[in-house]
């Protein structure tokens, strides 16, 4: 099969072709949500107050402002239109809607009973359609499935979405961050994703579910949940009860940024050998072969020295010389991408992975790079159209009729009543799983959790290198012993074969057969190799859904470099990007590329599994770790494709909110993470540091204000936090409102 890229709109060869989502929410969790169901194939309605997303308000901006413009086009922004929002809703139509007036309850009502899916998740935790309503939808049609995200879960008792709150919450604040020890977001609200993507995967899940039994969901989906899942530092921690080191040393050395003559390049050591082959890059310097640096285990005791010794060997390097001898001696290496580079980056244009996106207004058209989809399905075609994001309330008068009289309703949707639901929504179905390290293993273990049973295929010779690697239980070596493939392998079941026998191959293939998924994350070329190629896998099972997970895809002139995570955080724009107010790039000792790429694969699988049920024809599916992290944090991408200058990065900050930030408190390694909404939340939040007279100052007493004078506003809320304790800051500030 090959695999082509999708550029823009036409849906109908996608897997959730049919589907139809109904997008409540003014997060970019309810947006990124909304985004992955348009990119596979889903119909998916916007619903907006009558102010327009805040989206619409943040930059990039395509132009400058127009006079006379559409108001609706880009409702409110100080230039326009928004790349942003532009980049987060293509494709999707758009209901404005007043969530206080009947009218406007009738109009959801409409909708949801005519939907598949309804995500809801707002900033506030304000419901815009609310459970009652949702309850009656439901009782129209039975299998609707829906999907909440906030912060800590419904079930806490608190709606409200906080991407801030929620990295601080789950502890992964306290393991990132900057040089000098202060904790650090990464830009583009990692947990928002994680929480969206959690929720996609849940949803189709459901969906899946529902064409056996035609019974709905109401799926609760915590942001806090989905980035501790993701920390790799709960291993550590539940293995041994030692706490991860907040900003401590990284488990490898050397690792870090070089720089070099002309440039800078990202270089880590993760094995023995790779540091044999950079000796050889450094011209085998004395130092290098003392003893003192012979194992990982020392060299991480002397890490700063060993990265001090390479940097000063490293300064007068030229950067292409030295990247081509790293790959020649096997180092990881590369090159420290800014946002410019990731634009122009040849690989990505070989790909095609960057597409047109139109951000124009119907009397100016205008297109811009973005990222495409993180996923590539083998039987879905290119079609030629570039999609637009829809103006403010563009279908608040059709979208109930284009519902009513579609043609293409999936079958599911009009079973009436629901039979016993299973234990789990995946339950009966079989994953073979033929990866290893983290964002395979990752990948597939969703589907143990979904309830399918999950088949972890190794040979004596090619054990996962995750089961030789500490934590171990109690301290004991062992390969069932690990604390990070423990983490990773939960619920499966696992055989050993050896494929390059005979019978080892024959086994697994009986195993395929009759098998719902596939998923490598070898090299491109390696399944070919093994006997197991697309045309003899679709041959054991016609229904099969096929999955290639890989650092760089299977074509373009990268595809055979290594892929490990802080690579790929350099390649894509993501360590250039992030860092406090003015200074970058940061290191970042917890990669999130291979989580991101993990997650992405399972929601394309999940997908092209619900189509091959509906069909009886499975599919192939490449997942590009790069891409899907580029997908994933896009800002790189959309600020310099929109000519807005270079990255300025922003810390902990927030385009749309201020104070957003961490805040030292009183003892050792103490923080508190402070998220003000509005005026209202400053005004209470003024009040309980004693300064109420900061909300009327005109410097603070509007956002745009506050924003202009953002280390005032920080400082007067780090005077207050460090006298205190974090627990007691805590409570007094959720206890007025803050």
């Amino acid at each position: 099969m090959t695999i082509t890229h999708r550029r823009s709109g036409d849906h109908r060869h996608l897997p959730l072709h049919g589907i139809r989502v109904l997008e409540c929410g003014d997060t970019l969790a309810a947006a990124y949500a909304g985004r992955l169901f348009v990119e596979l194939g889903a119909d998916v309605v916007k619903v907006e107050l009558l102010g327009g997303d805040p989206l619409r308000r943040v930059g990039p901006f395509a132009f400058p402002p127009v006079v006379d413009a559409d108001p609706g086009a880009n409702a409110g922004a100080a230039a326009g239109p928004s790349v942003s929002f532009a980049y987060y809703h293509a494709g999707k139509r758009s209901v404005a809607v007043d969530h206080a007036a009947v009218a406007s309850a009738t109009l959801l009502g409409d909708l949801a009973r005519r939907a598949d899916v309804v995500i809801r998740c707002t900033a506030s935790g304000d419901d815009w359609i609310d459970d009652e309503a949702l309850h009656d939808a439901q009782l129209a049609n039975p299998g609707l499935v829906v999907v909440d995200i906030s912060t800590y879960g419904r079930q806490s008792g608190d709606a409200s979405m906080s991407d801030l709150l929620a990295l601080a919450a789950s502890g992964l604040l306290l393991l990132n961050v900057d040089s000098d020890g202060n904790p650090l977001r990464y830009r583009g609200e990692l947990a928002s994703v994680h929480a969206a993507a959690d929720a996609v995967l849940a949803a189709i899940s459901a969906l899946l579910g529902r064409l056996g039994d035609g019974a709905g969901q109401r799926i609760d989906i915590s942001a806090q949940a989905a980035t501790a899942a993701i920390l790799t530092a709960i291993a550590i921690y539940t293995y041994t009860g030692d706490l991860p080191q907040f900003g401590g040393l990284p488990a490898i050395a050397p690792w870090g940024f070089f720089e070099c003559a002309d440039g800078t390049a990202l270089i880590m050591v993760n094995e023995d050998a790779q540091w044999v082959g950079l000796r050889r890059v450094l011209g085998e310097p004395e130092w290098a072969a003392i003893e003192l640096f012979d194992t990982n285990a020392v060299r991480r005791e002397n890490f700063e020295l060993v990265n001090a010794l390479v940097a000063e060997a490293l300064k007068e390097r030229g950067l292409d010389e030295l990247l081509a001898a790293c790959t020649r001696d096997g180092v990881p290496a590369s090159k420290v991408h800014t946002a410019a580079d990731v634009v122009a980056w040849p690989h990505l244009h070989e790909r095609g992975y960057l597409a047109p996106l139109d951000v124009g207004t119907g009397d100016q058209p205008h297109t811009v790079l973005a990222p495409g989809s993180p996923w590539r399905f083998a039987r879905t075609t290119a079609p030629p159209i570039s999609r637009r994001a829809p103006r403010l309330g563009e279908h608040t008068s059709t979208a109930v009729q284009d519902w009513e009289t579609a043609t293409d309703t999936p079958e599911a949707r009009s079973i009436g009543a629901a039979a016993a639901a299973p234990a789990a929504p995946l339950a009966g179905r079989r994953v073979v799983d033929m990866t290893w390290v983290w964002a395979g293993p990752y990948a597939a273990m969703q589907f143990a959790h979904l309830g399918a049973d999950v088949v972890k295929a190794e040979s004596d010779r090619r054990i996962d290198v995750t089961r030789i690697l500490n934590p171990f239980a109690d301290d004991v070596r062992g390969v069932n012993r690990s604390g990070y493939f423990n983490m990773y392998s939960q619920g499966k079941r696992s055989i050993t074969v050896d494929v390059t026998q005979p019978d080892g191959l024959a086994l697994l293939k009986r195993i395929i057969a009759g098998s719902d998924l596939i998923m490598d994350n070898m090299r491109p070329g390696a399944m070919v190799r093994l006997g197991l190629g697309p045309d003899v896998l679709e041959a054991l099972e016609p229904a099969l859904v096929a999955v290639a997970m890989s650092g760089f895809g299977e074509t373009g002139p990268e595809r055979d470099q290594m892929a490990y995570g802080a690579v790929i955080d350099a390649l894509c724009g993501v360590s250039a990007s992030n860092g406090p107010p003015g200074v970058g790039p940061t290191f970042f000792p917890m990669s999130m590329p291979d989580p991101c790429a993990g997650i992405h694969a399972s929601i394309a699988a999940a997908a092209a599994i619900y189509r091959a049920q509906r069909t009886g024809r499975g599919d192939r599916v490449e997942i590009s770790m790069t891409e899907a992290t580029i997908a994933a944090f896009p800002w790189p991408v959309l600020i310099e494709s929109a000519g807005a200058g270079p990255v300025v990065n922003v810390g902990n900050r927030d385009d749309t909110m201020c104070p957003h930030g961490t805040f030292a408190c009183a003892g050792t390694r103490q923080w508190l993470a402070v998220v003000s909404r509005d005026d209202a939340d400053f005004a209470a939040l003024a009040s309980v540091i004693g300064r109420p007279e900061l909300a009327t100052d005109a410097r603070f007493a509007t956002f745009a204000a506050r924003k202009q004078h953002e280390d005032e506003v920080e400082a007067a809320v780090s005077a207050w936090t460090s006298t205190r304790s974090r627990a007691e800051a805590a409570a007094e500030l959720t206890a007025a409102g803050v």
